[in-house]
């Protein structure tokens, strides 16, 4: 992953492999979906538990910063991808229907990135669409929540709660908010922190460590209503 062009803090890339790894202990099985591939950073976190799980991945994307060809080229470069079933779809997603992802996907999604125009109206679109495409198993990670350089994320996803939803988030991981479906989000949040506070290498776990010792308040606060775990950088 770190030779693949793009941002994205190293924390966050191994709370998901963590989120992913719980499914795949779990038996909680189903394929991929990323809006906003990139330069596929993000995308090989999610290929890696693809390729272990025989699961389909499907990304998309305009690839107007990078080709299809330079993503799957990206891919390739590590046995733990390479195989990975992938597939690109060169479009913007509002000319996408939750039905024809369920059917690229083999099924419902176990795991969605949204990480597409940082607009407001689109991205109320795509926690839209990503709620009719996840699995009641399933994950929603919403990228650049909370950088105000991305300030349209934070609106369109207040749009997004200003009803009730069956998904709620359980877990903001620096840059990236994690939701989950009702049913389930008690689960994710009690691994991801146990997940955090197991990690002795990562700065951002011992901060946590210590912030929950002064604290409680300073790593876990209510968002819509629900319990969120907090760990920024």
């Amino acid at each position: 992953m770190d030779k693949i062009e793009g941002w994205l803090v190293r924390v966050t890339s191994l709370r998901t492999m963590d989120i992913l790894d719980f499914q795949e202990a779990r038996g909680i099985r189903g394929g991929m979906l990323e809006i906003g591939v990139y330069h596929g950073k993000y995308f090989s976190v999610l290929a890696r538990s693809a390729q272990r799980g025989n699961d389909r991945l499907v990304g998309i994307d305009t690839f107007q910063w990078k080709s299809e060809r330079d993503v799957v080229s990206a891919l390739s470069r590590s046995e733990e991808t390479s195989e990975a079933d992938i597939e690109l779809l060169k479009c913007f997603s509002h000319e996408c229907t939750a039905s024809d992802l369920i059917r690229r996907l083999g099924g419902p999604a176990r795991f969605i990135s949204v990480d597409g125009s940082h607009d407001a109206s689109d991205v109320l679109f795509d926690l839209e669409l990503s709620e009719q495409v996840m699995s009641p198993s399933g994950v929603i990670a919403v990228d650049d929540f909370i950088n105000p350089v991305a300030i349209g994320v934070n609106e369109g996803v207040h749009l997004f709660f200003a009803r009730p939803r069956r998904i709620v988030p359980f877990a903001y991981i620096d840059n990236k908010l994690f939701l989950a479906h009702r049913s389930m989000v008690d689960s994710y949040r009690q691994f991801i922190e146990q997940a955090i506070v197991r990690d002795e290498s990562e700065p951002a776990s011992q901060t946590f460590r210590d912030r929950n010792a002064t604290s409680r308040h300073l790593v876990e606060q209510r968002l819509w209503g629900f319990s969120v775990i907090m760990c920024p950088y």
